[in-house]
C-alpha cells in the first residue's frame, strides 16, 4: 500500500453546530488537505493543546505517553489510517519494531499525532479520493459526504429537500442507500 504522510494543521469550529469543528491534515507539502468533522469531546483536547496550556504536560495522555517512552521508542510508532466506513475513518497503530497493529479511533489518533508526534499515514488512494486542494486562508472548506455519520446524514437529507436543495438531497440519498446496502449484505 502506497502511503501519504499526514500533517495536523487546524482546528475550526463550525459555526451555529453544538460543539462540532473541522480538523484539517495535509500532506506534507501542503497542497491537499482531509477535513475531518469532530465533536465537542474531540474539539477541546485539541484547542488545548494548540493553546499549549501548561496544564496539558500533567494530562493523562501526556503522561501515559511520557511513560510509553521508557519502554517503547515511540518514534518507532506510526499511524496508518486505511479506510472510511459509515462516515468514520479507520486507522491502526503500529510498533514498527515488532510490528504490533492495534486499532485506534481516528480522534485519539489525531490528538497522540499531536501529542507524541506520531508519524501518520493515508492509504494514497484514499487520500486522492477524500482530500481537497488546500487553501490555508480559506475560511470554508469542504468536506467528502462518505464522512459523516448516518445520523447526520438524514438530518441533511431532510434540509436538502425543505430548501429545495434536490441535487445535494440526491447526492445524500446515494450515499444512505449505498450504506443500507452494505448494512444489509454483511446481515446476511
Amino acid at each position: 500500500m502506497e502511503r501519504t504522510p499526514l500533517i495536523y494543521r487546524s482546528l475550526a469550529e463550525i459555526v451555529e453546530s453544538d460543539g462540532l469543528a473541522i480538523i484539517t491534515l495535509t500532506d506534507q507539502s501542503a497542497t491537499r488537505a482531509l477535513n475531518i468533522i469532530c465533536d465537542e469531546t474531540m474539539r477541546n483536547p485539541l484547542q488545548m493543546r494548540a493553546k499549549r496550556l501548561d496544564i496539558c504536560s500533567m494530562m493523562l495522555p501526556e503522561v501515559m505517553t511520557q511513560f510509553l517512552a521508557d519502554y517503547v521508542n515511540v518514534k518507532k510508532m506510526e499511524i496508518t489510517v486505511f479506510d472510511i466506513k459509515d462516515g468514520q475513518y479507520l486507522a491502526t497503530l503500529m510498533n514498527t519494531d515488532n510490528l504490533s497493529i492495534r486499532q485506534i479511533r481516528m480522534s485519539d489518533a489525531i490528538l497522540l499525532h499531536v501529542i507524541a508526534d506520531v508519524p501518520m499515514y493515508i492509504d494514497e488512494k484514499l487520500m486522492k479520493s477524500q482530500s481537497v486542494a488546500f487553501q490555508p486562508d480559506e475560511t470554508r472548506v469542504s468536506i467528502p459526504i462518505n464522512t459523516l455519520d448516518t445520523e447526520k446524514l438524514e438530518a441533511e437529507l431532510t434540509k436538502a429537500v425543505e430548501e429545495e436543495n434536490y441535487r445535494l438531497a440526491a447526492y445524500i440519498k446515494e450515499e444512505l442507500n449505498r450504506r443500507k446496502n452494505i448494512q444489509n449484505n454483511q446481515t446476511e
